[in-house]
Protein backbone atom coordinates (compact mmCIF):
# COMPACT_ATOMS: atom_id res chain seq x y z
CA UNK A 1 0.00 0.00 0.00
CA UNK A 2 2.73 2.45 1.00
CA UNK A 3 4.85 1.75 -2.08
CA UNK A 4 1.77 2.17 -4.28
CA UNK A 5 0.98 5.57 -2.77
CA UNK A 6 4.56 6.81 -2.97
CA UNK A 7 5.22 5.59 -6.50
CA UNK A 8 1.91 6.92 -7.83
CA UNK A 9 2.21 10.25 -6.01
CA UNK A 10 5.77 10.79 -7.17
CA UNK A 11 5.15 9.78 -10.76
CA UNK A 12 1.84 11.62 -11.08
CA UNK A 13 3.32 14.75 -9.53
CA UNK A 14 6.21 14.49 -11.99
CA UNK A 15 3.85 14.13 -14.95
CA UNK A 16 1.77 17.07 -13.73
CA UNK A 17 4.88 19.24 -13.33
CA UNK A 18 6.02 18.30 -16.81
CA UNK A 19 2.58 19.29 -18.10
CA UNK A 20 2.72 22.48 -16.07
CA UNK A 21 6.10 23.33 -17.56
CA UNK A 22 4.65 22.77 -21.03
CA UNK A 23 1.72 25.08 -20.24
CA UNK A 24 4.06 27.78 -18.89
CA UNK A 25 6.19 27.56 -22.04
CA UNK A 26 3.12 27.72 -24.27
CA UNK A 27 1.65 30.68 -22.35
CA UNK A 28 4.79 32.69 -22.97
CA UNK A 29 4.94 31.53 -26.59
CA UNK A 30 1.34 31.90 -27.84
CA UNK A 31 -0.06 34.46 -25.33
CA UNK A 32 -3.52 34.70 -23.72
CA UNK A 33 -5.50 34.47 -26.97
CA UNK A 34 -3.62 31.38 -28.13
CA UNK A 35 -4.07 29.75 -24.74
CA UNK A 36 -7.78 30.48 -24.95
CA UNK A 37 -8.03 28.72 -28.31
CA UNK A 38 -6.06 25.71 -27.07
CA UNK A 39 -8.18 25.48 -23.92
CA UNK A 40 -11.38 25.55 -25.97
CA UNK A 41 -10.11 22.78 -28.25
CA UNK A 42 -9.02 20.66 -25.30
CA UNK A 43 -12.37 21.22 -23.60
CA UNK A 44 -14.25 19.96 -26.65
CA UNK A 45 -11.92 16.94 -26.79
CA UNK A 46 -12.73 16.23 -23.14
CA UNK A 47 -16.46 16.26 -23.91
CA UNK A 48 -15.90 13.89 -26.80
CA UNK A 49 -13.75 11.62 -24.64
CA UNK A 50 -16.42 11.34 -21.96
CA UNK A 51 -19.01 10.47 -24.59
CA UNK A 52 -16.71 7.86 -26.12
CA UNK A 53 -15.80 6.36 -22.74
CA UNK A 54 -19.49 5.99 -21.83
CA UNK A 55 -18.55 5.28 -18.20
CA UNK A 56 -16.67 2.13 -19.22
CA UNK A 57 -13.28 2.90 -17.57
CA UNK A 58 -14.94 3.35 -14.15
CA UNK A 59 -17.04 0.23 -14.66
CA UNK A 60 -13.94 -1.65 -15.79
CA UNK A 61 -11.96 -0.56 -12.72
CA UNK A 62 -14.79 -1.65 -10.44
CA UNK A 63 -15.04 -5.02 -12.22
CA UNK A 64 -11.30 -5.69 -12.07
CA UNK A 65 -11.01 -4.51 -8.46
CA UNK A 66 -13.88 -6.74 -7.34
CA UNK A 67 -12.49 -9.91 -8.96
CA UNK A 68 -8.81 -8.90 -8.81
CA UNK A 69 -8.47 -10.22 -12.37
CA UNK A 70 -8.29 -8.78 -15.89
CA UNK A 71 -8.78 -11.50 -18.49
CA UNK A 72 -8.01 -10.91 -22.15
CA UNK A 73 -11.70 -11.39 -22.97
CA UNK A 74 -12.64 -8.58 -20.58
CA UNK A 75 -9.97 -6.19 -21.83
CA UNK A 76 -10.73 -6.95 -25.46
CA UNK A 77 -14.46 -6.35 -25.02
CA UNK A 78 -13.95 -3.07 -23.20
CA UNK A 79 -11.41 -1.58 -25.57
CA UNK A 80 -13.23 -2.65 -28.77
CA UNK A 81 -16.46 -1.15 -27.43
CA UNK A 82 -14.66 2.08 -26.61
CA UNK A 83 -12.94 2.13 -30.00
CA UNK A 84 -16.27 1.84 -31.84
CA UNK A 85 -17.78 4.57 -29.64
CA UNK A 86 -14.73 6.79 -30.20
CA UNK A 87 -15.00 6.43 -33.95
CA UNK A 88 -18.71 7.26 -33.76
CA UNK A 89 -18.07 10.38 -31.67
CA UNK A 90 -15.33 11.50 -34.06
CA UNK A 91 -17.64 11.07 -37.05
CA UNK A 92 -20.41 12.96 -35.21
CA UNK A 93 -18.29 15.84 -33.90
CA UNK A 94 -16.11 16.54 -36.95
CA UNK A 95 -18.76 17.83 -39.40
CA UNK A 96 -20.64 19.72 -36.67
CA UNK A 97 -17.50 21.58 -35.60
CA UNK A 98 -16.39 22.13 -39.19
CA UNK A 99 -19.56 24.03 -40.00
CA UNK A 100 -20.24 25.75 -36.65
CA UNK A 101 -16.82 27.10 -35.63
CA UNK A 102 -16.22 30.33 -37.53
CA UNK A 103 -12.62 30.81 -36.40
CA UNK A 104 -10.33 28.83 -38.74
CA UNK A 105 -7.57 28.37 -36.16
CA UNK A 106 -9.97 27.14 -33.48
CA UNK A 107 -11.62 24.76 -35.93
CA UNK A 108 -8.33 23.23 -37.06
CA UNK A 109 -6.98 22.95 -33.51
CA UNK A 110 -10.14 21.26 -32.28
CA UNK A 111 -10.37 18.79 -35.16
CA UNK A 112 -6.78 17.67 -34.60
CA UNK A 113 -7.35 17.31 -30.86
CA UNK A 114 -10.34 15.06 -31.61
CA UNK A 115 -8.06 12.56 -33.35
CA UNK A 116 -6.82 11.67 -29.85
CA UNK A 117 -10.16 9.89 -29.28
CA UNK A 118 -8.93 6.83 -31.17
CA UNK A 119 -5.69 6.10 -29.26
CA UNK A 120 -7.44 7.08 -25.98
CA UNK A 121 -9.71 4.05 -26.42
CA UNK A 122 -6.60 1.84 -26.17
CA UNK A 123 -5.25 3.36 -22.93
CA UNK A 124 -5.50 0.62 -20.27
CA UNK A 125 -5.22 2.74 -17.12
CA UNK A 126 -8.44 1.20 -15.79
CA UNK A 127 -6.89 -2.29 -15.89
CA UNK A 128 -3.83 -1.37 -13.84
CA UNK A 129 -5.88 0.72 -11.42
CA UNK A 130 -8.19 -2.20 -10.71
CA UNK A 131 -5.22 -4.56 -10.29
CA UNK A 132 -3.45 -1.98 -8.09
CA UNK A 133 -0.42 -2.01 -10.40
CA UNK A 134 0.16 1.64 -9.62
CA UNK A 135 3.80 1.82 -10.68
CA UNK A 136 2.91 0.77 -14.23
CA UNK A 137 -0.02 3.18 -14.32
CA UNK A 138 2.11 6.05 -13.05
CA UNK A 139 4.92 5.33 -15.48
CA UNK A 140 2.43 5.46 -18.34
CA UNK A 141 1.49 8.97 -17.30
CA UNK A 142 5.16 9.95 -17.24
CA UNK A 143 5.59 8.57 -20.77
CA UNK A 144 2.68 10.70 -21.99
CA UNK A 145 3.92 13.86 -20.23
CA UNK A 146 7.51 13.49 -21.46
CA UNK A 147 6.35 12.83 -25.02
CA UNK A 148 4.13 15.91 -25.03
CA UNK A 149 6.76 18.21 -23.51
CA UNK A 150 9.43 16.99 -25.93
CA UNK A 151 7.12 17.62 -28.87
CA UNK A 152 6.18 21.11 -27.70
CA UNK A 153 9.80 22.16 -27.15
CA UNK A 154 10.83 20.77 -30.53
CA UNK A 155 8.07 22.10 -32.76
CA UNK A 156 6.44 25.12 -31.06
CA UNK A 157 8.61 28.23 -31.29
CA UNK A 158 6.06 30.98 -31.96
CA UNK A 159 2.33 31.64 -32.15
CA UNK A 160 2.37 30.72 -35.84
CA UNK A 161 3.22 27.10 -34.93
CA UNK A 162 0.21 26.70 -32.61
CA UNK A 163 -1.28 24.02 -34.86
CA UNK A 164 1.52 21.62 -33.85
CA UNK A 165 0.40 21.63 -30.23
CA UNK A 166 -2.68 19.39 -30.64
CA UNK A 167 -0.60 17.12 -32.89
CA UNK A 168 1.80 16.66 -29.98
CA UNK A 169 -1.10 15.83 -27.68
CA UNK A 170 -2.27 13.06 -30.00
CA UNK A 171 1.29 11.71 -30.19
CA UNK A 172 1.56 11.62 -26.37
CA UNK A 173 -1.66 9.58 -26.07
CA UNK A 174 -0.34 7.13 -28.67
CA UNK A 175 2.91 6.75 -26.69
CA UNK A 176 1.02 6.08 -23.44
CA UNK A 177 -1.28 3.50 -25.03
CA UNK A 178 1.67 1.62 -26.57
CA UNK A 179 3.50 1.49 -23.23
CA UNK A 180 0.48 0.23 -21.27
CA UNK A 181 -0.32 -2.47 -23.84
CA UNK A 182 3.24 -3.75 -23.66
CA UNK A 183 2.98 -3.89 -19.87
CA UNK A 184 -0.40 -5.64 -19.95
CA UNK A 185 1.21 -8.79 -21.35
CA UNK A 186 3.11 -9.10 -18.08
CA UNK A 187 0.09 -8.96 -15.75
CA UNK A 188 -2.44 -11.04 -17.68
CA UNK A 189 -2.31 -14.12 -15.47
CA UNK A 190 -5.97 -15.12 -15.53
CA UNK A 191 -7.85 -17.52 -17.77
CA UNK A 192 -10.37 -16.25 -20.29
CA UNK A 193 -13.83 -15.73 -18.86
CA UNK A 194 -17.25 -14.90 -20.23
CA UNK A 195 -17.84 -11.17 -20.58
CA UNK A 196 -21.22 -9.44 -21.07
CA UNK A 197 -21.97 -8.18 -24.60
CA UNK A 198 -21.02 -4.63 -25.48
CA UNK A 199 -24.59 -3.35 -25.27
CA UNK A 200 -24.97 -4.79 -21.76
CA UNK A 201 -21.74 -3.10 -20.68
CA UNK A 202 -22.93 0.23 -22.05
CA UNK A 203 -26.30 -0.18 -20.33
CA UNK A 204 -24.64 -0.96 -16.98
CA UNK A 205 -22.28 1.98 -17.30
CA UNK A 206 -24.96 4.40 -18.54
CA UNK A 207 -25.53 6.29 -15.24
CA UNK A 208 -21.76 6.68 -14.88
CA UNK A 209 -21.53 7.88 -18.47
CA UNK A 210 -24.27 10.50 -18.04
CA UNK A 211 -22.86 11.72 -14.72
CA UNK A 212 -19.36 11.91 -16.14
CA UNK A 213 -20.57 13.75 -19.22
CA UNK A 214 -22.56 16.30 -17.23
CA UNK A 215 -19.65 16.86 -14.84
CA UNK A 216 -17.15 17.37 -17.65
CA UNK A 217 -19.49 19.55 -19.69
CA UNK A 218 -19.81 21.83 -16.67
CA UNK A 219 -16.12 21.74 -15.74
CA UNK A 220 -14.92 22.56 -19.26
CA UNK A 221 -17.79 24.82 -20.29
CA UNK A 222 -15.94 27.98 -19.17
CA UNK A 223 -12.83 27.34 -21.30
CA UNK A 224 -14.89 26.34 -24.34
CA UNK A 225 -17.39 29.20 -23.98
CA UNK A 226 -14.74 31.83 -23.27
CA UNK A 227 -12.39 30.42 -25.91
CA UNK A 228 -15.09 30.87 -28.55
CA UNK A 229 -16.60 34.18 -27.39
CA UNK A 230 -13.53 35.91 -25.87
CA UNK A 231 -10.22 34.03 -26.38
CA UNK A 232 -8.23 36.57 -24.34
CA UNK A 233 -10.46 36.14 -21.27
CA UNK A 234 -10.47 32.41 -21.94
CA UNK A 235 -6.68 32.40 -21.87
CA UNK A 236 -6.62 34.13 -18.48
CA UNK A 237 -9.09 31.59 -17.11
CA UNK A 238 -7.34 28.59 -18.64
CA UNK A 239 -3.97 29.47 -17.11
CA UNK A 240 -5.53 29.73 -13.64
CA UNK A 241 -7.37 26.47 -14.21
CA UNK A 242 -4.20 24.72 -15.40
CA UNK A 243 -2.57 25.48 -12.04
CA UNK A 244 -5.61 23.94 -10.35
CA UNK A 245 -5.13 20.88 -12.57
CA UNK A 246 -1.58 20.67 -11.25
CA UNK A 247 -2.86 20.75 -7.67
CA UNK A 248 -5.43 18.10 -8.52
CA UNK A 249 -2.64 15.55 -8.62
CA UNK A 250 -3.86 15.01 -5.04
CA UNK A 251 -7.32 14.07 -6.32
CA UNK A 252 -6.04 11.82 -9.09
CA UNK A 253 -3.75 9.88 -6.77
CA UNK A 254 -6.47 9.66 -4.14
CA UNK A 255 -9.04 8.38 -6.64
CA UNK A 256 -6.65 5.79 -8.07
CA UNK A 257 -5.89 4.35 -4.63
CA UNK A 258 -9.24 4.90 -2.90
CA UNK A 259 -11.72 3.62 -5.50
CA UNK A 260 -10.54 -0.01 -5.68
CA UNK A 261 -10.07 0.00 -1.90
CA UNK A 262 -13.54 1.33 -0.99
CA UNK A 263 -15.09 -1.05 -3.53
CA UNK A 264 -13.64 -4.03 -1.66
CA UNK A 265 -14.61 -2.63 1.77
CA UNK A 266 -18.19 -2.06 0.58
CA UNK A 267 -18.35 -5.67 -0.58
CA UNK A 268 -17.12 -6.94 2.80
CA UNK A 269 -19.02 -4.42 4.94
CA UNK A 270 -18.77 -4.31 8.74
CA UNK A 271 -16.75 -2.06 11.01
CA UNK A 272 -13.77 -1.92 8.63
CA UNK A 273 -15.88 0.02 6.11
CA UNK A 274 -16.76 2.74 8.63
CA UNK A 275 -13.19 2.94 9.91
CA UNK A 276 -11.69 3.21 6.43
CA UNK A 277 -14.13 5.88 5.27
CA UNK A 278 -13.75 8.04 8.38
CA UNK A 279 -9.98 7.85 8.36
CA UNK A 280 -9.92 8.79 4.70
CA UNK A 281 -12.19 11.80 5.13
CA UNK A 282 -10.29 13.05 8.18
CA UNK A 283 -7.06 12.97 6.20
CA UNK A 284 -8.29 14.38 2.89
CA UNK A 285 -9.99 17.48 4.33
CA UNK A 286 -7.04 19.08 6.20
CA UNK A 287 -4.48 18.12 3.54
CA UNK A 288 -6.60 19.70 0.80
CA UNK A 289 -7.21 22.87 2.83
CA UNK A 290 -3.51 23.22 3.59
CA UNK A 291 -2.55 22.98 -0.09
CA UNK A 292 -5.24 25.50 -1.05
CA UNK A 293 -4.21 28.07 1.58
CA UNK A 294 -0.54 27.92 0.62
CA UNK A 295 -1.41 28.15 -3.07
CA UNK A 296 -3.69 31.17 -2.57
CA UNK A 297 -1.06 33.08 -0.60
CA UNK A 298 1.65 32.48 -3.18
CA UNK A 299 -0.47 32.96 -6.31
CA UNK A 300 -0.06 36.73 -6.72
CA UNK A 301 3.69 36.37 -7.21
CA UNK A 302 3.92 32.89 -8.71
CA UNK A 303 1.43 33.11 -11.60
CA UNK A 304 2.86 36.25 -13.27
CA UNK A 305 6.40 35.01 -12.67
CA UNK A 306 5.71 31.66 -14.36
CA UNK A 307 3.35 32.67 -17.17
CA UNK A 308 4.31 36.31 -17.76
CA UNK A 309 2.89 39.71 -16.84
CA UNK A 310 0.08 39.30 -19.39
CA UNK A 311 -1.51 36.85 -16.95
CA UNK A 312 -1.57 39.08 -13.84
CA UNK A 313 -5.36 38.95 -13.79
CA UNK A 314 -5.29 35.15 -13.59
CA UNK A 315 -4.31 35.35 -9.90
CA UNK A 316 -7.77 36.36 -8.67
CA UNK A 317 -9.42 33.72 -10.86
CA UNK A 318 -7.07 31.15 -9.38
CA UNK A 319 -7.88 32.20 -5.81
CA UNK A 320 -11.57 31.59 -6.47
CA UNK A 321 -10.82 28.28 -8.15
CA UNK A 322 -8.82 27.19 -5.09
CA UNK A 323 -12.19 26.72 -3.35
CA UNK A 324 -13.24 24.56 -6.29
CA UNK A 325 -10.10 22.50 -5.74
CA UNK A 326 -10.94 21.94 -2.05
CA UNK A 327 -14.51 20.88 -2.75
CA UNK A 328 -13.48 18.72 -5.70
CA UNK A 329 -11.04 16.60 -3.70
CA UNK A 330 -13.41 16.23 -0.74
CA UNK A 331 -16.19 15.35 -3.17
CA UNK A 332 -14.15 12.44 -4.47
CA UNK A 333 -14.48 10.67 -1.12
CA UNK A 334 -18.26 10.68 -1.50
CA UNK A 335 -18.34 10.21 -5.27
CA UNK A 336 -16.37 6.97 -5.33
CA UNK A 337 -18.03 5.65 -2.21
CA UNK A 338 -21.39 5.98 -3.97
CA UNK A 339 -20.05 4.45 -7.18
CA UNK A 340 -18.45 1.61 -5.25
CA UNK A 341 -21.82 1.05 -3.55
CA UNK A 342 -23.50 1.01 -7.00
CA UNK A 343 -25.46 4.19 -6.26
CA UNK A 344 -24.56 5.90 -9.52
CA UNK A 345 -27.99 7.50 -9.84
CA UNK A 346 -27.48 9.47 -6.63
CA UNK A 347 -24.17 10.71 -7.98
CA UNK A 348 -25.88 11.72 -11.21
CA UNK A 349 -28.60 13.61 -9.33
CA UNK A 350 -25.96 15.52 -7.37
CA UNK A 351 -24.20 16.50 -10.60
CA UNK A 352 -27.43 17.68 -12.22
CA UNK A 353 -28.38 19.82 -9.22
CA UNK A 354 -24.88 21.24 -9.02
CA UNK A 355 -25.00 21.96 -12.75
CA UNK A 356 -28.14 24.03 -12.33
CA UNK A 357 -26.32 26.17 -9.78
CA UNK A 358 -23.31 26.51 -12.07
CA UNK A 359 -25.23 27.81 -15.08
CA UNK A 360 -27.27 30.07 -12.81
CA UNK A 361 -24.07 31.97 -11.97
CA UNK A 362 -21.96 31.39 -15.09
CA UNK A 363 -24.34 33.17 -17.44
CA UNK A 364 -25.20 36.08 -15.13
CA UNK A 365 -24.84 39.53 -16.74
CA UNK A 366 -22.92 42.15 -14.79
CA UNK A 367 -19.77 44.26 -14.46
CA UNK A 368 -17.72 41.30 -13.19
CA UNK A 369 -15.66 39.58 -15.95
CA UNK A 370 -17.23 36.37 -17.25
CA UNK A 371 -14.12 34.43 -16.22
CA UNK A 372 -14.81 35.34 -12.57
CA UNK A 373 -18.44 34.26 -12.84
CA UNK A 374 -17.20 30.99 -14.35
CA UNK A 375 -14.88 30.36 -11.40
CA UNK A 376 -17.64 31.10 -8.88
CA UNK A 377 -20.00 28.83 -10.79
CA UNK A 378 -17.58 25.92 -10.57
CA UNK A 379 -17.32 26.41 -6.80
CA UNK A 380 -21.10 26.41 -6.39
CA UNK A 381 -21.35 23.32 -8.61
CA UNK A 382 -19.05 21.36 -6.29
CA UNK A 383 -20.68 22.64 -3.08
CA UNK A 384 -24.20 21.60 -4.15
CA UNK A 385 -22.98 18.23 -5.38
CA UNK A 386 -21.13 17.65 -2.10
CA UNK A 387 -24.20 18.37 0.02
CA UNK A 388 -26.38 15.96 -1.98
CA UNK A 389 -23.85 13.12 -1.91
CA UNK A 390 -22.96 13.63 1.74
CA UNK A 391 -26.60 13.24 2.75
CA UNK A 392 -26.85 9.93 0.87
CA UNK A 393 -23.61 8.47 2.22
CA UNK A 394 -24.79 9.22 5.75
CA UNK A 395 -27.63 6.72 5.22
CA UNK A 396 -25.20 3.78 5.21
CA UNK A 397 -21.93 5.10 6.71
CA UNK A 398 -21.78 6.97 10.01
CA UNK A 399 -19.33 9.89 10.23
CA UNK A 400 -19.11 13.25 11.99
CA UNK A 401 -19.78 16.10 9.56
CA UNK A 402 -18.81 18.68 12.18
CA UNK A 403 -15.44 17.16 13.07
CA UNK A 404 -14.44 15.81 9.65
CA UNK A 405 -15.59 18.77 7.54
CA UNK A 406 -17.04 21.84 9.26
CA UNK A 407 -14.39 22.47 11.93
CA UNK A 408 -11.37 22.21 9.61
CA UNK A 409 -13.12 24.33 6.96
CA UNK A 410 -13.97 27.05 9.52
CA UNK A 411 -10.42 26.90 10.91
CA UNK A 412 -9.00 27.19 7.41
CA UNK A 413 -11.26 30.16 6.67
CA UNK A 414 -10.16 31.97 9.82
CA UNK A 415 -6.50 31.37 9.01
CA UNK A 416 -6.99 32.63 5.47
CA UNK A 417 -8.65 35.79 6.80
CA UNK A 418 -5.74 36.48 9.15
CA UNK A 419 -3.13 35.81 6.47
CA UNK A 420 -4.91 38.10 4.00
CA UNK A 421 -4.65 40.95 6.53
CA UNK A 422 -0.95 40.41 7.28
CA UNK A 423 0.12 39.68 3.70
CA UNK A 424 0.32 43.34 2.50
CA UNK A 425 2.54 44.14 5.50
CA UNK A 426 5.00 41.30 4.96
CA UNK A 427 4.38 38.81 2.13
CA UNK A 428 7.38 36.60 2.90
CA UNK A 429 6.76 36.34 6.65
CA UNK A 430 3.06 35.65 6.03
CA UNK A 431 3.91 32.87 3.60
CA UNK A 432 6.39 31.28 6.00
CA UNK A 433 3.94 31.56 8.90
CA UNK A 434 1.24 29.88 6.83
CA UNK A 435 3.57 26.98 6.06
CA UNK A 436 4.16 26.32 9.77
CA UNK A 437 0.93 27.37 11.51
CA UNK A 438 -1.68 26.04 9.07
CA UNK A 439 -0.93 22.30 9.38
CA UNK A 440 -0.88 22.48 13.19
CA UNK A 441 -4.26 24.24 13.38
CA UNK A 442 -5.89 21.95 10.82
CA UNK A 443 -4.47 18.84 12.50
CA UNK A 444 -5.97 19.89 15.83
CA UNK A 445 -9.31 20.91 14.30
CA UNK A 446 -9.99 17.59 12.60
CA UNK A 447 -9.23 15.60 15.77
CA UNK A 448 -6.91 12.89 14.43
CA UNK A 449 -6.30 10.29 17.13
CA UNK A 450 -2.97 8.64 17.89
CA UNK A 451 -4.32 5.40 16.41
CA UNK A 452 -5.28 7.17 13.19
CA UNK A 453 -1.91 8.88 13.07
CA UNK A 454 -0.17 5.52 13.33
CA UNK A 455 -2.42 4.18 10.56
CA UNK A 456 -1.50 7.05 8.22
CA UNK A 457 2.20 6.67 8.90
CA UNK A 458 2.03 2.92 8.35
CA UNK A 459 0.12 3.40 5.07
CA UNK A 460 2.93 5.42 3.49
CA UNK A 461 5.89 3.69 5.09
Amino acid sequence: MGSNILSLTGADAASRFLGFFAVAYLARTVGPEGMGLLAAGMGILTWGTILAEAGLPTLGTRTVATSNAASMNLVHRFFTTRLVLSLGVLILFAPILFFTLDTLRLRNITLIYLLALLPSALVLEWVFQGLRKMTILATGRIVAAVSYLFWVLMFVRSESSIIWIPVGWVASVVAQSIYLWKQYGGVNETESTDVPPALNLIKTAFPLAVAGLVAQVITHFPVVYLGITDPHEGGLFSVAYRVIVLLLVVDRVFYTIFFPSITRYLKIGGEDLFTHFNRTLKLVTPVTLYIAIIAIIGSQQILPAVFGSEFNQSALIFQILALYFVCSVINSVFTFTLIGAKKEKIYLNSILLGGAGFFGIMLLPGPVPSSHFAAMGLVLFQVISLLVMMREVQTFISFSVARSLLLPIVAGGVLMGVFSLTYPLSPLLTFLASLVITPVVLYKSVGITSEEKSYYIKSIS
